[in-house]
C-alpha cells in the first residue's frame, strides 16, 4: 500500500528537548511502521533546522520530498499540563505554507492508494493550492483522509467545506466536532450525509473513540495508560486504523488495535516512537 501525506512537516519544541513532528508526517510515519510504502510531501527551510528535519525524517523510513525554500522551517511550541494534554503555538509564514506544486508530486498523486491532508496546511494559499491541484491527479481507487486537525484560528468555513468535499474520510476529536457544527450550521449526521463520506474516525480522548460508517456506528473504549504526554495519540489512533480497515481488517477490529497502538504513543515523549514488535505482531503485517 501506497501513502502519501502532503502538509506541514515541522519541529515539536518541548521545554527540554525536540522532536519532528505535524500531524501528517506523524500519521504517515505509523503507516511506514505498518508496512506501507509511505512518502511526505512538504517544504524545509534552508536553515540548519530544516537540515536536522530532513535527515531526522528520512531515518525512519519515510520517503521524504521537501524542496527547500526561502522561509523558515515549521516549528511549534508545546505545553504540556499535568494530565498530558498539550497546547500548540505555531510560527508562521514558514517553510511548509510554500508548498510548491511539482512533476514528482503529481506521480506520487496518480499512485498512492490514500493520500492524507489537513486544515493547517491550508493557512496559506500556495500549499492550499498545491494539496487540491495533487488531488486531482488521484487515481480512481485511491482513498483521500482529512484530519481537520483545527489549530489557533488557522481555518475557516471555506477551507473546512472545500476539504470535505474532497474527502472519503474525516478525522476529529470532542474538541473539534462542536466548533465544525457551529461553523457549518448542521450535525455531524448531516455532514456525512451532506459531503457523502465514506467513514467518521472520532477520537474521543480518555472516552475512546467513535468510527461512524454508513451502515453503523463502533464505539470502544480507551486502553487505560499512564500518560506521558498526548501529543500525536490521535495521528497514531488513525493511521492504525485506516491501514488496518484498508487491508480488510473489520470496523471493530481495527479500532481495538488503533487504540492499543495511542496508548502506547501516550507513554512515551512526542509523537513519532517507535511501536514495540508485539504491537506490530498484532498487526500480521511484520
Amino acid at each position: 500500500m501506497k501513502t502519501l501525506c502532503i502538509g506541514e512537516i515541522l519541529w515539536d519544541i518541548f521545554p527540554d528537548h525536540k522532536v519532528w513532528g505535524g500531524a501528517p508526517a506523524n500519521f504517515i510515519f505509523h503507516t511506514a511502521q505498518l508496512g506501507a510504502d509511505a512518502t511526505a510531501y512538504s517544504a524545509i527551510g534552508n536553515d540548519q533546522l530544516g537540515t536536522e528535519l530532513s535527515g531526522a525524517i528520512k531515518s525512519c523510513g519515510i520517503n521524504l520530498l521537501a524542496e527547500a525554500n526561502e522561509y523558515s522551517t515549521g516549528k511549534v511550541d508545546i505545553l504540556i499540563d499535568d494530565e498530558g494534554h498539550a497546547q500548540y503555538q505555531f510560527n508562521d509564514n514558514c517553510s511548509w505554507d510554500y508548498i510548491a506544486f511539482t512533476p514528482e508530486l503529481q506521480r506520487l498523486s496518480s499512485e498512492a492508494d490514500l493520500i492524507v491532508f489537513g486544515s493547517l496546511a491550508q493557512r496559506h494559499e500556495q500549499s492550499r493550492v498545491t494539496i487540491y491541484r495533487a488531488l486531482t491527479h488521484k487515481k480512481p481507487s485511491a482513498k483521500v483522509l482529512f484530519d481537520i486537525n483545527l489549530r489557533q484560528d488557522f481555518y475557516n468555513t471555506e477551507i473546512i467545506e472545500a476539504s470535505l468535499k474532497a474527502c472519503d474520510f474525516l478525522k476529529l476529536n470532542e474538541d473539534e466536532l462542536p466548533i465544525i457544527e457551529q461553523l457549518l450550521d448542521i450535525t455531524l449526521g448531516a455532514i456525512i450525509e451532506r459531503y457523502q463520506l465514506e467513514l467518521v474516525i472520532f477520537t474521543l480522548g480518555a472516552e475512546g473513540s467513535r468510527i461512524i460508517s454508513k451502515d453503523a456506528v463502533s464505539d470502544q473504549p480507551a486502553v487505560k495508560c499512564k500518560v506521558v504526554d498526548t501529543v500525536g495519540a490521535g495521528d497514531s489512533f488513525t493511521a492504525s486504523f485506516i491501514i488496518n480497515y484498508l487491508r480488510g481488517m473489520t470496523i471493530p477490529k481495527s479500532q481495538e488495535l488503533a487504540s492499543e497502538i495511542a496508548a502506547f504513543v501516550c507513554t512515551q515523549k512526542g509523537a513519532t516512537v517507535e511501536l514495540p514488535i508485539l504491537l506490530k505482531q498484532k498487526m500480521e503485517y511484520v
